[in-house]
């Protein structure tokens, strides 16, 4: 910094300045100081500034699983944005394990993260609670908890709008088929299911649900191949990913069963595999250009001395229709 100074013709304070975008200085000054960096290469060194400070240019990111395209679509938009503002991710995938995110968090404060987004199995960390944090997709499971700032989808709604599709195609035997474990969206997007079949008076019985263990296109399709063998054939099926989906077509098709002629199907997420799933998969649209832009824009704020209220935001969702659902 001692040679950008001089070699800008000015103070190393400012230099500073300029570099953390803090203080008062010209445009004039910016601009030269900004060219004899470019010309040299200089590269902070976030670790001894983060050892200054307390804070470094880093934002921490919790997935619970990085391989589901929903979430990968997510903390993509996340990084991208962060970085546009002068801010690293460091990305930690957690496998859907509790022990494994609280390990996670104990590195991201030892490691003096600026702020974090969490898409947590635990929902809810108090350690954070003077951080910049926002928890994302998923709703805290102890709905008495309600600190922190929450941005997820309407998965209630999401849940309705397929079954609606499904129903509107003259469907009467819906099976649903959906993971449980720590992800509260997937109960929540059954029971907007059976708020709409309660609706329009269809009766659901519980030998028309498949719970799996976990979302997995491969556990989806072995599950699914059980249920065809007890003879049980439905005429519309609703999952609540499309990473599920994509199992139940698999199956269907090893059974010489038909999208959408025999079994009519849905997805949630409208990820990249709904539109190479089979004949195109009708599928829930989360917005997940908007949610990554509010988690970045609340963090910024807070990250910038602005008062930023505690809450939830729920984003609305749309239903994207393709072909497993003609009719």
């Amino acid at each position: 910094m001692q040679e950008i100074a001089e070699l800008a013709g000015t103070s190393v304070a400012t230099v500073s300045r300029v570099i953390n975008r803090n203080g008062r200085y010209s445009k004039e000054t910016e601009a030269r100081v900004l060219k004899v960096i470019r010309d040299n290469r200089y590269v902070p060194n976030e670790s001894a500034k983060g050892l200054r400070t307390t804070r470094t240019q880093t934002i921490g990111v919790v997935v619970p699983d990085i391989t589901n395209p929903h979430f990968s679509s997510l903390v993509n938009k996340i990084e991208t944005g962060m970085f546009e503002r002068g801010y690293s991710c460091i990305i930690c995938n957690t496998n859907e394990s509790e022990q494994l995110e609280i390990k996670h968090i104990q590195s991201l404060r030892a490691q003096n993260v600026s702020g974090m987004v969490l898409i947590s199995c635990l929902r809810y960390h108090a350690e954070f609670r003077n951080l910049p944090t926002v928890y994302l997709d998923r709703p805290a499971k102890d709905t008495a908890i309600n600190e922190g700032i929450m941005i997820c989808s309407d998965n209630d709604q999401g849940g309705y709008l397929a079954t609606k599709e499904l129903l509107a195609a003259g469907c009467k035997k819906i099976l649903v088929v959906k993971a449980h474990g720590d992800d509260i969206n997937q109960t929540i997007r059954f029971q907007g299911a059976m708020r709409a079949l309660e609706e329009e008076k269809v009766r659901f019985s519980k030998d028309m649900l498949l719970d799996l263990d976990h979302v997995s296109i491969k556990q989806a399709e072995q599950e699914m191949d059980a249920f065809l063998k007890k003879k049980k054939i439905p005429d519309g099926i609703m999952t609540t990913t499309d990473t599920i989906a994509v199992g139940i077509y698999l199956s269907l098709r090893k059974a010489g069963l038909r999208v959408p002629k025999d079994i009519r199907l849905t997805g949630f997420d409208d990820c990249y595999l709904a539109e190479s799933c089979g004949p195109g998969l009708t599928s829930v649209h989360q917005d997940v250009s908007q949610m990554a832009s509010m988690a970045i824009d609340f963090i910024m704020r807070r990250l910038k001395g602005d008062a930023v209220e505690d809450g939830r935001y729920y984003l609305p969702v749309t239903l994207t229709r393709r072909e497993s659902t003609a009719y």
